[in-house]
């Protein structure tokens, strides 16, 4: 049997249906713990929720959700719930404003000790815009920090994926009860993250995913981590949401810049017009952060004097342009772009366009 403490007054107040973090707060600041809170009577309650609010917390208005809890604690011994004044809470999260008043946890709780570091970015990535989230996050989590997204696909998918294959592991934060997969495409991110990592909620089980849970999720992607890395963004996507959110809260705020003519780069150009760090390699953010240890996320091209590498830019390049620029027939070129393509120097955009991935 798990040791509950005083969890169950925690769940109570936490698991009241339309009631958020910001109303419990307030209540403990006047009357300091979650077992005060809940020996006081409606009247007392009203003077500082309201009669609504006070009513739905004397009469257990959650019950429900905090006997699915306990059922769900019981199912798996990587599942865990914290409360605010658990010990093992993350201390980097508990400085926020409106800090979640539990977390419903699955995997390893050793990460909320460790350093955090949080890559977002857009749901509809570039091909390099993936790579760049997985390097990026392979590289940090080699420097023993622990990878903070959002579980969502693109950017943050890619960003896990990375952390996962480092050795400083990630936590996936996300929008829903912790019993649900969203997004389906997810599903094996979803196990994965469970088994070698760490995932985080601070919903009731069932909740599904609407709208205004991922301002809430992205609170707590911003608040675990002591700084951000944006790669790839609409100017106004949800990532500048998070970024926002994370200057607020005083962390350091990164991005990656892109090209122009790329809209998913278009919030990173704005983040770093406004005084964001702008990030070309791994040691910009271990610089930044004061990381004693550095990785460089450059590599040498192996054919650094291929001439077409060399008349590539940063925007995708038609084949035709190629030819015509080197004098080489169509079927050389496209023999060569295979061969460059198969050794990671480029990328096959469609519609007869490659582009050079710098790293």
């Amino acid at each position: 049997m798990k040791e509950y403490s005083n969890l169950y007054s925690w769940l109570r107040l936490a698991l009241i249906p339309k009631v958020g973090p910001k109303t419990v707060l307030k209540l403990l600041h006047h009357f300091k713990t979650a077992e005060n809170i809940l020996a006081q009577d409606s009247n007392t309650l009203a003077q500082f929720v309201g009669n609504t609010i006070a009513r739905l917390i004397i009469n257990n208005a959650g019950e429900k959700a905090v006997n699915d809890a306990y059922t769900w604690l019981e199912q798996d011994k990587n599942n865990s719930i914290i409360s605010l004044e658990d010990p093992i809470y993350p201390k980097e999260l508990a400085e926020i404003t409106d800090p979640p008043i539990i977390l419903f946890a699955k995997g390893d709780l050793s990460l909320l000790s460790k350093p955090k570091f949080t890559i977002i970015g857009t749901r509809h990535p570039t091909e390099q815009g993936m790579l760049n989230a997985f390097n990026f996050a392979q590289n940090l989590a080699n420097l023993n920090l622990t990878i903070v997204s959002g579980m969502a696909d693109g950017i943050d998918r890619h960003a896990h994926l990375g952390g996962l294959d480092g050795t400083g592991k990630t936590i996936g934060v996300i929008g829903t009860g912790i019993d649900r997969i969203y997004p389906a495409s997810n599903k094996d991110l979803f196990h994965k993250v469970a088994e070698k990592g760490l995932l985080l909620s601070e919903f009731a089980l069932g909740t599904q995913p609407f709208v205004g849970n991922f301002p809430r999720r992205n609170r707590i992607v911003a608040g675990l981590s002591t700084g951000c890395l944006v790669i790839e963004s609409a100017i106004d996507g949800g990532s500048m949401i998070t970024a926002n959110m994370a200057l607020e809260m005083g962390r350091e705020v990164m991005a990656i810049p892109g090209s122009i003519h790329n809209p998913v780069a278009r919030g990173c150009h704005k983040l770093i017009k406004t005084g964001a760090k702008l990030i070309e390699t791994t040691n910009d953010i271990i610089e930044e952060l004061q990381i004693t240890k550095g990785v460089q996320t450059r590599v040498t091209a192996k054919h650094p004097d291929d001439p077409i590498l060399q008349i590539m830019g940063y925007d995708a390049v038609n084949i035709d342009h190629i030819c015509s620029k080197l004098n080489t027939s169509f079927a050389e070129i496209c023999a060569n772009l295979l061969a460059l393509e198969l050794d990671g120097r480029i990328t096959n955009c469609g519609n007869g366009k490659y582009q050079r991935i710098f790293r």
